[in-house]
């Protein structure tokens, strides 16, 4: 039975699903992503209906107009004309870089979700692997308590130590092997919660043999490009309400009178006498100034915080390599006690001790793993390395 549920395990882990190929099915089952780039496609059209041009005005008139020779006759007049409302050229063009750049906005917005996104699967994925090497050290630790209690029958079955140690032995078994179904059921919560994160069937398996490690290739950060568009947005806008007049109307008209035939060409002009826009230019000027603050405090601030991250890093492997020195003496001592037990020159609750102090130490090796991980996972976000 135990052959055959191996067999199994192995087979599943044939077909696990790798990072790369979680990540990538997580991106394209994301709708949230879908309805960003729909709204880049809209964002486009509305451009283009800005600064597209209006549909021409026809006007028809017929007047009656009285005869000069007889009161009571009316003659008939008509006057038809066409008018077209029109950007200026420099308008038109500042309006059409405004709508590219609104654009490209709405492109680092999306890279930015993206990056949001797969930094929080990152993480999910980082938190199920940890609970799987949770459970690997637990089941580390029932082993060591099995070694443990073959050594307390033996002594038992020789009628050299009381009952009450091969009970205790036995509870030291059963608490390891508890922690270890404890920490089984964790290990499957932390997969179903990276499964729902990525809109996948519930029965995918994932290897956990990725790494994180600190990238070497880096983006600016959306948020840096998204604070660099904006003060563009600003720029551009600022020009825009600077221009005092924006459109002019071309006419056209053809009058047809008793008397004489008409043919009227014109322009009409706004003339910027009450609204020459001093509102739009102050409300302009301090968006810009607000941009580029954003900008210097958001690029401080992501300085900042890799710095502080690299630090914690180097302290991490420090504190890590510790742990390790620690370890390898412990491992050694466990071995030499356990074999000091056998011939009755140690007790069972000190070799217990031993080997507590044992897993705890190789779960804070655990921890200092993670914890660089974690970090790194962190700077990569940080430096835009999922924004692509």
């Amino acid at each position: 039975m135990k052959k055959t549920i191996i067999g199994l395990s192995f087979l599943a882990m044939l077909h696990a699903q790798t990072y790369e190929e979680l990540l990538e099915q997580a991106i394209s089952n994301n709708l949230d992503l879908q309805l960003m780039q729909n709204r880049i496609k809209a964002i486009e059209l509305e451009g283009k209906i800005d600064t597209r041009l209006k549909n021409p005005n026809v006007e028809l008139e017929i007047s009656k107009i009285p005869n000069r020779r007889l009161l009571s006759l009316l003659d008939t007049g008509v006057r038809t004309g066409i008018s077209q409302e029109l950007l200026l050229p420099w308008v038109k063009s500042d309006k059409e870089a405004l709508s590219k750049i609104e654009v490209s906005v709405a492109h680092e917005h999306y890279k930015l979700k993206r990056l949001v996104f797969v930094y929080e699967f990152n993480s999910l994925y980082i938190e199920y692997k940890k609970a799987i090497e949770k459970e690997s050290l637990a089941q580390k630790g029932i082993k060591i308590s099995n070694t443990i209690l073959a050594i307390v029958e033996a002594r038992f079955g020789g009628g050299k130590i009381a009952k009450s140690e091969l009970l205790q032995a036995q509870i030291e078994l059963q608490s390891a092997k508890s922690l270890q179904k404890h920490l089984e059921l964790e290990s499957e919560k932390a997969k179903n919660r990276l499964l729902l994160f990525a809109n996948v069937d519930s029965s995918t398996e994932v290897e956990v043999e990725h790494r994180f490690v600190p990238t070497q290739n880096s983006n600016p950060h959306p948020l840096l490009n998204i604070a660099q568009q904006k003060q563009r947005v600003a720029k551009l806008e600022l020009d825009i309400a600077s221009h005092p007049i924006e459109t002019v109307e071309l006419f056209s008209e053809i009058e047809a009178e008793p008397e004489q035939d008409v043919f009227r060409v014109g322009v009409s002009i706004p003339l910027p006498v009450f609204n020459n826009k001093s509102e739009e230019k102050q409300l302009a000027k301090l968006k810009l100034n607000n941009q580029k603050l954003a900008f210097s405090k958001q690029e401080r601030a992501l300085k900042l915080e890799i710095e502080q991250l690299q630090n914690e890093i180097i302290l991490e492997k420090k504190t890590k390599s510790s742990y390790l020195t620690l370890l390898s003496k412990q491992e050694k001592l466990l071995d030499m006690y356990a074999k000091s037990y056998s011939i009755a020159k140690v007790n069972l609750l000190k070799l217990n001790d031993l080997k507590k102090e044992l897993l705890l130490n190789r779960g804070k090796v655990l921890e200092c793993n993670f914890a660089i991980e974690q970090k790194n996972i962190k700077i990569s976000y940080l430096q835009g390395a999922y924004s692509e």
